[in-house]
């Protein structure tokens, strides 16, 4: 897209942009062409995982990452069907070939990397050994053959490509610093970086999201490691990068930062009033930054996946940069352990979440390949639910992390409500996959736990849920109403009692931005748009308002400046940039527009007029193609850069 080309929605929320490797035209900052290297399904991923994990603990950052993770193997087979000729081979790591069973010769690599291999036709064999997993996984690379990996036996499948065996790093950008005062800098907005002192000795430094944690001085308070190196004379760097935006170094001479970003274009837009534009756009960079191989949930803790932060950083990248590759590399990663010995991430709802990111992967991308890599993990993962659940049909909590959210209240409604939502997701999966006797089981569970949920959970004088299923006194909550309303459990008569109640403040706030948007996103389906709206201009347009640049962790209306930066006990815990509250991006093209697919893929969708005369432009990204959509005094437009899928 180019400059001249852009779209109105782009043209117009152009003065609201923050981030600065802000591209709507190509993905920025580029990445130089690589080798096609080849991997056995998940593994790539996996190992990129660990990478994170290492790097985190470098980092000296204050999180625990409960889960059980595949570890990467040494050894993989590689199989190809081969014609007689040269054969251009470049592998990482020790390899061993057979052509039909014999084994076969492979000379030296030439300057290229490759190995010309002069061989008959058959099928090729080839074994990879990496003689230090840690640092580079086994890989071939072998252009125009299709190749079957295995890691266990003769257990051969679709082998899937991924960057280079060390693990791609993330391309740096210079950013400019603005100096603030004697020995302090801002960099104009949150970042993630490496940053490189000049000093005669070696510098005093320290590093904020927020300027009161910039004035930290007690090391019990850092929430990452200060640690420096010396790379040259009087030259001192960090050796991990940090999440801040405000340095400080009381003897530097020069202070500089490279930021590290995933390459992005942003292919969607948003424009309306300037607030409400302004949020959309720091939303849109709150997810670029957690954008990295994998959509991370904060850059200053944890750096890392978790599946539940998934279901709205998914929503947002959809509707910001339409890109299925770090969704896709999540899902991979998350589910490859499977859930027979432990819940994903340890945490019990976060293993019905993942049902359902699948399944939004699925609407918004139709990425029916990675589905049937998948299946193999998914047909497991429903059937360990249905069988945990078979006895009482409830989803058992016991013995595990059950979190839903930061709040203190009975939640066990709640992931009962949150578990038909993920049978709703199971179902629709199976039927995608052709499993059809399990996606008539999931149907039926989910048929029975409403029944029971109706029975043992809801008030039917108040027409709400409360918190513990068999014990009305257990007083009711806000997640297992907003939750029903967006699986819709509720009858259409038993809907507007719910939504009003959520609308009022009778019921306990939400703990996070997280939550909000799940609710706000109900009260729309609900028919309460314009309150909808309202909501989220108090909660992100508040942190706006507080200076932010990128969208807190958790959100406390009214809390002084101690207490807005505090969390999990720590001063200075609470993540300033965290994916989760990327919401708005994804809320407001919904709610304005009520743009979402209505089949796979965008191959269907629905929007229409929400506000009437109201005036906004927004631009949605869909595979291989954008929604132009604009409302005003003239009426509701669509259009996009070629024919579009029907509506609906």
């Amino acid at each position: 897209m180019s400059a001249v080309s852009l779209s109105a929605a782009h043209r117009r929320s152009a003065f609201a942009v923050c981030d600065p490797a802000y591209s709507a035209a190509e993905p920025y900052p580029p990445l130089a062409p690589e080798p096609q290297w080849l991997y056995p399904r998940s593994e790539y991923e996996c190992f990129l995982l660990r990478k994170m994990r290492d790097e985190v603990g470098r980092a000296g950052l204050n999180v625990g990452y409960p889960g059980i993770f595949h570890e990467p193997v040494a050894t993989v087979r590689f199989r190809a069907e081969i014609p007689a000729g040269e054969l251009r081979l470049r592998v990482s790591g020790i390899a061993e070939a057979e052509l039909d069973g014999v084994p076969l010769p492979l000379p030296s690599p030439g300057p290229d990397g490759f190995r010309h291999v002069s061989t008959g036709a058959g099928t090729l064999l080839v074994t990879v050994t990496s003689p230090d997993i840690r640092s580079a996984l086994p890989a071939l690379c072998a252009p125009g053959i299709t190749w079957e990996a295995a890691i266990d036996g003769d257990d051969f499948a679709p082998a899937v490509p991924g960057g280079i065996p060390e693990g791609t790093e993330l391309p740096a950008v210079s950013v400019p610093l603005t100096v603030l005062g004697p020995g302090k800098w801002d960099a104009g907005t949150e970042v993630l970086a490496y940053v490189e002192l000049h000093a005669p000795e070696k510098p005093d430094f320290g590093c904020g999201e927020s300027l009161p944690e910039l004035e930290n001085r007690n090391p019990a308070h850092f929430e990452q490691s200060l640690a420096l190196v010396q790379t040259a004379p009087n030259v001192w760097r960090t050796p991990t990068p940090l999440a801040f935006r405000y340095l400080r170094s009381g003897n530097a001479e020069q202070v500089s930062c490279r930021a590290l970003f995933e390459p992005a274009v942003y292919r969607g837009a948003f424009a309306a009033d300037p607030e409400l534009t302004e949020i959309w756009m720091h939303a849109a960079y709150t997810l670029r930054l957690c954008r990295h191989h994998f959509l991370i949930d904060g850059v200053k803790r944890d750096r890392l996946p978790w599946v539940g932060d998934l279901a709205l950083s998914l929503l947002a990248n959809a509707y910001v940069f339409g890109d299925p590759a770090p969704v896709r590399r999540t899902l991979a990663v998350l589910g490859r352990a499977g859930i027979r010995e432990q819940h994903l991430n340890g945490i019990v709802d976060y293993s019905l979440w993942f049902l359902i990111c699948h399944d939004l992967y699925q609407r918004y991308w139709g990425d029916r390949d990675f589905l049937e890599l998948q299946r193999r993990e998914l047909v497991d993962h429903i059937e360990v639910l249905l069988e945990q659940s078979r006895s009482g049909i409830f989803l058992p909590s016991a013995g595990t992390w059950l979190f839903i959210d930061w709040v203190d209240c009975p939640k066990e409604s709640a992931l009962q409500v949150l578990f038909h939502w993920s049978l709703q997701a199971a179902e629709r999966l199976a039927e995608r996959l052709g499993e059809s006797a399990l996606a008539g089981r999931c149907r039926e569970h989910a048929r029975q736990l409403k029944s029971r949920l109706f029975a043992e959970a809801f008030d039917s004088r108040r027409g709400l849920f409360f918190q513990t299923p068999g014990e009305p006194d257990s007083g009711f909550g806000r997640h297992a109403n907003f939750f029903a309303l967006l699986t819709d459990l509720p009858a259409p008569e038993q809907r507007p009692a719910i939504a009003e109640a959520l609308l009022g403040d009778g019921l306990p706030p939400v703990g996070t931005p997280y939550m909000a948007a799940l609710e706000i996103w109900a009260l729309h389906r609900s028919g309460a748009s314009g309150r909808a709206v309202e909501r989220l201009r108090r909660i992100w347009g508040g942190m706006l308002r507080q200076g932010a640049s990128t969208f807190f962790e958790a959100w406390r209306e009214g809390a002084g400046e101690q207490e807005r930066h505090s969390f999990y006990g720590r001063p200075y815990g609470l993540s300033l940039c965290h994916a989760w509250s990327a919401g708005p991006a994804a809320l407001l093209p919904l709610i304005y527009a009520d743009c979402e697919p209505a089949a796979d893929g965008w191959e269907q969708y629905r929007a229409r007029e929400v506000f009437p005369g109201k005036e906004f432009q927004l631009t949605v990204p869909l595979p291989g193609n954008e929604l132009f959509i604009e409302s005003g005094p003239d009426g509701f437009r669509i259009g996009s850069r070629l024919p579009p899928p029907p509506r609906r």
